[in-house]
């Protein structure tokens, strides 16, 4: 009698976990469900046939920005028409997240949110200061004449300049200090990139100290000189925001700003210092000093 019980009780259990459909049954919305699936799938494939896909789109502004340009050759004096980089002169320590020894260039930036839209500049497109050295498009501009320069001509201080980016998905883009508006009352003036070249993208440069400012201006300027370039418009000089970092495709880097940066003794700082950088020369006698066995630091090569 126990034993017929168990017997029982066991195929009960077998009872309770078969298979009541074989495997070619499908079970509730099984063919809504199918059907999601494979638009997901058709749309996908669409995306990956047409570059439309995230990280495609990555890749391809990240070949965009990162392309090579040819600086403007070392000569006695910065001129229009050629590609310069604009970096700080004095920001070389002190600062968080890398090694800035080079200091910050001015750069252009694409976000996540205008990725979607193009995978180059544009116009609205955002200005930062990076750490990265090299000439790439997104950190070389054109300085261009308001008053009828022609390429080839002397930049003089004290006159009106645009500065255009190297290359743009389009017309030409011109750095632009934006007017304060009810979002932005009370904070310091935003820097973006702008396919209008109108008053609110001239700037001038100044010699770095205020008392030689009126017997350089008109004269030529030279490369790698510290100099302040001001926002003709509004009277504020080009700064790096060195308390605001974000987070980009290419690392942390500083925000932008038309701001005037001063000390106790109402001078400007480092924040509102810059320099336009050219092709460096070639250390030639260098080269031959080190192969001759002498130490030679390498960062003087870089």
């Amino acid at each position: 009698m126990i034993y017929n019980d168990k017997l029982d009780e066991d195929r009960n259990k077998t009872f309770e976990n078969r298979i009541e459909y074989s495997l070619p049954c499908r079970l509730g919305l099984w063919n809504e469900d199918l059907a999601i699936q494979e638009d997901k799938n058709t749309i996908i494939a669409y995306k990956r046939d047409h570059c439309k896909m995230i990280i495609q789109k990555t890749k391809e502004m990240m070949c965009n920005l990162l392309k090579t340009s040819l600086l403007a050759i070392d000569k006695t004096a910065v001129l229009y028409g050629q590609n310069y980089q604009i970096r700080t002169s004095d920001l070389k320590k002190d600062l968080k997240f890398t090694d800035y020894t080079n200091g910050l260039f001015l750069s252009g930036l694409i976000t996540e949110k205008e990725i979607d839209v193009c995978p180059h500049f544009k116009h609205g497109c955002m200005l930062t200061a990076s750490s990265l050295k090299d000439a790439f498009v997104r950190n070389t501009f054109i300085i261009t004449g308001c008053n009828g320069h022609s390429d080839g001509q002397r930049v003089l201080y004290g006159e009106d300049i645009m500065l255009q980016i190297s290359e743009s998905g389009g017309p030409p883009l011109y750095v632009q200090c934006e007017n304060l508006t009810m979002e932005t009352f009370g904070n310091h003036l935003s820097v973006r990139l702008s396919v209008l070249p109108d008053f609110y993208c001239r700037f001038k440069v100044f010699h770095w100290n205020p008392q030689k400012r009126i017997e350089t201006e008109g004269t030529p300027l030279t490369p790698d000189t510290r100099i302040i370039i001001q926002h003709t418009a509004s009277g504020q000089n080009l700064a790096v925001e060195t308390t605001s970092w974000i987070p980009t495709f290419f690392g942390p880097e500083c925000n932008m700003s038309c701001h005037t940066y001063r000390d106790s003794h109402k001078m400007e700082t480092a924040e509102n210092f810059w320099m336009f950088g050219s092709e460096p020369k070639l250390h030639t006698n260098l080269f031959v000093r080190a192969a001759k066995g002498e130490n030679i630091p390498s960062d003087i090569f870089e």
